[in-house]
Parts: structure tokens; C-alpha cells; sequence
């Protein structure tokens, strides 16, 4: 088959899950024989392709314009939709933005009742742009969280990372169609399995124990909510992830857990993996995540993982991790705590890393990729 892999414009810059799915599917399919192109393209050339994969229909610049491409040329397209109901995940990292800029700058007492609002989910967010429920109602970008039903209607299959994600596509875009296969996000264990602390130790003089979290550093990664709910514990926080796109952000982290907590912008792949090793904890409360890859690659070090319960994580941590919501400062404090106190030889952080040996690596998400493309293309698999 020619094969081409689409992902939004500014994804080289953005980085994220989509893009190591992007990488790790193209090497794969390439191995098997196919030919295999990939465009980080709002509007790309499908010519010559026989089917074409785009990634993330949750940007707006970019997925209309793709999808567009596709049936003008008459190409077959599916989606990878990497979905979580925009309206509510918006809501929450605002909200809890919103929030905690409140209590920075007029005290924690001026922020309590919002504080208690966004817990009970009653707490309308108001933007420039429009408002937010909890619901994920409101009129902030209405027109467009209305458009991506019929977009993704238009596309002859989807491919979810999970069976949860498939469920909210039916539920929130009204996907009906039977040409789906879900490719569950994998793990490469020759670059993660039981990484060595030493070289992250060496490279930033961290000798003793942290709770680190990994991921671009924005208001959907929630990593403001993480530090204001560990900020009394004198825990020493590691935050690894892109400051560049919301500078202010990570000034607010900075301002809430002052000089606990360290930032570092990049890492190359082998120090990550040695700084996972290193950690304590890896915490990852999202509002925003579809797997959560980072805890995935987290938990292969053994390291004691710490989720949220908003997203589809569930289904790759199970009962193996520790959940926390997203907008519960206590919530979050109590799952760290209690995952500091287990540590990496306790049976949680065991069986994580056990079953993701055994269930989610990237062979199995193109086994289950190469299915969908052909029975997009042949009617049968």
C-alpha cells in the first residue's frame, strides 16, 4: 500500500503523543513493506496515496482543511481521532487556571469558593471568546466543537487509542460506522525498561527523591493544580516539558511552588527514560489525555504512576496506578502521598509495568492499524 500519515501544521513544534504515533506507526508499516510518506500539513498532497491516516481532529486550523484534501482528490481517509470531549476538558483547564491565578493573586480565602465550584463541577468559566460549563456546554467555539461531527462522518474509519475513546467518538460525534479498529498506544521497552537514574542525575545534581511530571507545560497538562496541591508537602517537583507556547503558565507554576520545583524545558529520549527512573512518582492529572503516554513510559522504569480520572487513562492503568481529579487539590495530594509511601517494588507499580510488557507495544497498535487500512480498501480484513 502507499500510505499517507497526516498530522497538523505545527506539530513538529508542538510535539505530543500523535507525533510518537506518527513515528513509531511509519517505521513499523515501513518494516512490513508498504511505502510510507508523512506530511505535517494543514492542507497536504494525498496524490499518490491509497489511503490516507490523518491524526488529531481536534485542531481547528488544521482538520476541516485535511479532510477537505482528502475527498476533493477522492482519496480514502481515516482518523485517528486522539478525542476527549473538547467542551469539558476546555472547561477544566481553564477553570483550574482561572482559579489558581485567583489565589495567587488575592489570597488562598478569595479563592475557596471557586476552588469549590470547580470541584463540584459547577463553576462557569468566562473567556474573551465565550463561556464554559462544566457539561462542556457554552458558546466558547461553539461553531467549531458543533463541525467535527460531520468532519469525522465524512471519514471512511477511525482508529481510537483506546475502547473508551471510541465511546465518547460514538457518544460526542456521533460516530456510527463499523469500520474501526482500536490501536492502543505503545511502549518501547529497549528504551524505557528499567532506565539507569544515574545520567539524569549527573545532568541536573537531583540526588534525592522527586514526583516528577512530563509533558508540555500548559493549562491542559494541569501541572499548576499539581504544584498547588503539593505545595505544602515540601516535596521536591520535577516538571520536564515545553515552556514556549505558555510562558505565563509555567510562571504560575513557579509563583505557587517556588524554589521546590524545577523546570527543565527538553530532554533527549535516553535522559527522559533516566529521569523516570529517578523519580519517585510520575503524576500526570489531566485534563487532556487520551493514554497518557507518559505515565505508560513512566511505569516501565517502575516507578510508582499517579493518574487522572477525567480522561481514557483508565483503560491502560487500570487498578494499577493512583487516580485523582483533575480539579481536587486534595484528591491529587492524597494520590501522590500514597504512591510516594508504596515506592517502586510495591504490587501496583509491578503489575503496571508487567502488563504493559505484555499489551501495549507499538507492534500491536500496527497489527491493529494495517487491519482498518485494509478493510477500508478491500471491504474485509
Amino acid at each position: 500500500m502507499n500510505i499517507l500519515l497526516v498530522n497538523h501544521g505545527s506539530a513538529q513544534s508542538w510535539g505530543g503523543g500523535d507525533g510518537v504515533q506518527i513515528r513509531e506507526t511509519a517505521k513499523r508499516l515501513l518494516q512490513r513493506g508498504h511505502r510510507v510518506a508523512v506530511q505535517n500539513s494543514n492542507q497536504p498532497d494525498v496524490h499518490g496515496a491509497d489511503v490516507v491516516h490523518i491524526f488529531n481532529c481536534r485542531v481547528q486550523q488544521a482538520f476541516p482543511q485535511q479532510v477537505e484534501s482528502c475527498k476533493k482528490a477522492n482519496k480514502p481517509f481515516v482518523v485517528s481521532p486522539i478525542w476527549v470531549h473538547l467542551g469539558r476538558a476546555l472547561w477544566g483547564s481553564r477553570g483550574s487556571m482561572a482559579v489558581l491565578q485567583k489565589a495567587v493573586q488575592n489570597g488562598e480565602e478569595a479563592s475557596q469558593r471557586d476552588l469549590q465550584l470547580l470541584q463540584q463541577r459547577r463553576l462557569v468559566v468566562s473567556m474573551p471568546e465565550g463561556n464554559l460549563e462544566a457539561h462542556g456546554h457554552g458558546n466558547y467555539h461553539a461553531a467549531w466543537h458543533q463541525q467535527i461531527p460531520n468532519l469525522i462522518q465524512q471519514s471512511d474509519g477511525v482508529l481510537p487509542n483506546s475502547w473508551l475513546e471510541l465511546k465518547a467518538v460514538q457518544n460526542d460525534l456521533q460516530w456510527c460506522g463499523d469500520h474501526t479498529r482500536v490501536a492502543h498506544y505503545g511502549v518501547d521497552p529497549k528504551l524505557f525498561l528499567d532506565a539507569d537514574p544515574e545520567p539524569f542525575r549527573r545532568h541536573t545534581g537531583i540526588r534525592t527523591p522527586f514526583v516528577l511530571q512530563a509533558g508540555r507545560i500548559e493549562a491542559g497538562k494541569n501541572q499548576a493544580m499539581l504544584c498547588w496541591a503539593l505545595r505544602k508537602s515540601k516535596l521536591p517537583l520535577v516538571l520536564i516539558g515545553g515552556t514556549q507556547h505558555w510562558p505565563s503558565y509555567a510562571e504560575l507554576c513557579k509563583t505557587i511552588y517556588g524554589d521546590q520545583l524545577t523546570i527543565i524545558d527538553h530532554l533527549p529520549q535516553e535522559l527522559l527514560a533516566s529521569a523516570y527512573a529517578a523519580a519517585r512518582v510520575h503524576c500526570l492529572v489531566s485534563w487532556m489525555e487520551t493514554c497518557g503516554l507518559v505515565s505508560l513510559e513512566a511505569a516501565l522504569s517502575g516507578t510508582p504512576v499517579v493518574g487522572s480520572n477525567f480522561g481514557h487513562e483508565l483503560e491502560y492503568l487500570q487498578n494499577d496506578a493512583w487516580l485523582a481529579d483533575p480539579a481536587n487539590p486534595q484528591s491529587i495530594a492524597t494520590a501522590v502521598e500514597a504512591a510516594w509511601e508504596a515506592g517502586p517494588h510495591s504490587a501496583r507499580p509491578q503489575r503496571l509495568k508487567k502488563r504493559i510488557l505484555e499489551v501495549f507495544n507499538w507492534e500491536r497498535t500496527v497489527d491493529a492499524t494495517e487491519d482498518l487500512y485494509r478493510l477500508v480498501l478491500n471491504g474485509n480484513a
